[in-house]
């Protein structure tokens, strides 16, 4: 008979603990970090004997709680970590892909329209080569391309900066994930397993992990409790109590650098520093191009004004002037007298006919169309990869979900489930009483 109140006694308190945790998955449905918890139940055997001349027997003495279980799957753990970066790489690109066009553009008032006018005003000039209007919107359209290099080069240094300063400020994030998995490394290893203590940490580690590795790719390795190393190319960055902290090293004219004690790292390829990373070194690309088209610019132009004659019958004076960047060039301040539109052999437009020569394949122009149609490839190119990328991991969450969600619709019927097996149990006690009682009468 006290086997029987043992068996009630025992299916009370698993049916108690396995509503809080129905409950405890309820109360946590909307959390993103928590993964859903199931009570381990198994049954609990005693062992005895009646008399020394006959073997041992067997008989069951109700259930016993063996401990919690996170419904979790550590490859799809892995995936979503994976199609997680991945993701966010590919939106990162795209977002700074998209200021880079924008600082080409310039407000619509890009490079590509402004050379195409200063051919426009040498066309007209060519028919009327002494006309003093003609000859300054000429010169002014020439200073208006000068500024548009000059505005076009400050955009794409202002992103640059701008990039610098977000991937410092991912650093930071990326950090704090790293000294914060440390601190849980500490707590996770003195924790006995299956513990509610464990489960909550070994969340904790998770939500952690992902934060990590959606800002850097990092290689994982398990230990044991759950606890979590971090390396990256035979670095350590965390070393089960230990963060090595990540620093930001800026680079003027090209993409960052990330170190580790003094260590420069191989460059980020995953997460918001890789997409940083590869958005800035394409960004950094059309600088230098820019200052390239800047320089060949000058050049076209001075030496379009060096093969004519003024007006004065001298070869004409540079026009532009620059340091070798499209930031530092500059008009010289020619007058319309300091025009060559003439031709060495003394023909009055003969050199500013010449001009259109300049527009060839490989002329300023041309090259700075070539420029913007790869840059919009680039960018068209980023944002099929981030759809795919966006598609892929929302297929992995959907999968890891299926594990390790909660589903209130389960939860629901579990209660119902749980409630019934509590009455049970308490009607299991209720009738070893009354049968006690019974036995009890009979005296």
């Amino acid at each position: 008979m006290s086997d029987l109140l043992n068996i009630g006694r025992s299916a009370l308190q698993v049916n108690s603990r396995a509503l809080e945790t129905v409950g405890s998955n309820i109360a946590n449905a909307e959390n993103p970090d928590y993964v859903r918890r199931s009570l381990n139940v198994g049954d609990t055997t005693i062992y005895g004997t009646t008399n020394p001349l006959y073997g041992n027997y067997t008989g069951s003495g109700g259930v016993a709680i063996n401990g919690l279980t996170r419904n979790s799957d550590q490859f799809l753990e892995a995936a979503t970590r994976q199609t997680g970066a991945g993701r966010v790489r590919s939106e990162i690109m795209v977002q700074w892909l998209e200021q880079g066009e924008l600082a080409l553009a310039n407000n619509e008032s890009d490079i590509g329209s402004q050379l195409t006018k200063v051919f426009g005003s040498a066309e007209e000039l060519s028919a009327v080569p002494f006309e003093s209007a003609l000859r300054g919107q000429f010169l002014g359209d020439i200073q208006d391309t000068v500024s548009r290099f000059n505005q076009t080069a400050a955009n794409l240094s202002a992103n640059l900066k701008l990039m610098d300063g977000a991937a410092e400020q991912e650093t930071v994030g990326l950090n704090n994930a790293l000294a914060e998995l440390a601190e849980i490394n500490q707590k996770l290893r003195p924790t006995q397993a299956g513990t509610s203590q464990q489960i909550a940490l070994l969340d904790q580690r998770d939500a952690a992990l992902t934060v990590i590795t959606e800002k850097l790719d990092v290689e994982i390795s398990f230990g044991e409790n759950g606890m979590a190393d971090i390396t990256r190319g035979g670095t350590n960055l965390v070393n089960f109590n230990i963060a090595s902290p990540v620093n930001f090293v800026a680079n003027a004219g090209g993409a960052f650098d990330i170190e580790v004690g003094g260590t420069i790292l191989p460059p980020p390829t995953d997460g918001t520093l890789g997409g940083l990373h590869r958005a800035q070194s394409d960004v950094a690309a059309m600088a230098t191009n820019i200052d390239a088209l800047a320089v060949q610019f000058a050049t076209e132009i001075n030496g379009w004004q060096a093969n004519g004659r003024t007006d004065a019958g001298v070869p004409g004076a540079a026009a532009v002037t620059h340091g070798g960047t499209a930031a530092s060039l500059s008009v010289t301040g020619l007058t319309g007298d300091d025009l060559a539109l003439a031709s060495a052999a003394g023909v009055a437009n003969g050199n500013i006919l010449a001009f259109v020569n300049l527009r060839s394949a490989t002329g300023t122009e041309r090259q700075y169309e070539n420029m913007v149609v790869n840059q919009a490839q680039n960018l068209m190119s980023a944002r099929s990869e981030s759809d795919a990328a966006t598609a892929f991991d929302r297929a992995t969450r959907e999968a890891r979900n299926r594990v390790s969600s909660v589903d209130l619709d389960r939860e629901a019927a579990d209660l119902v489930r749980l409630q019934q097996s509590y009455e049970a149990s308490a009607r299991i006690i209720q009738v070893a009483r009354e049968t006690i009682q019974s036995v009890l009468a009979i005296f």
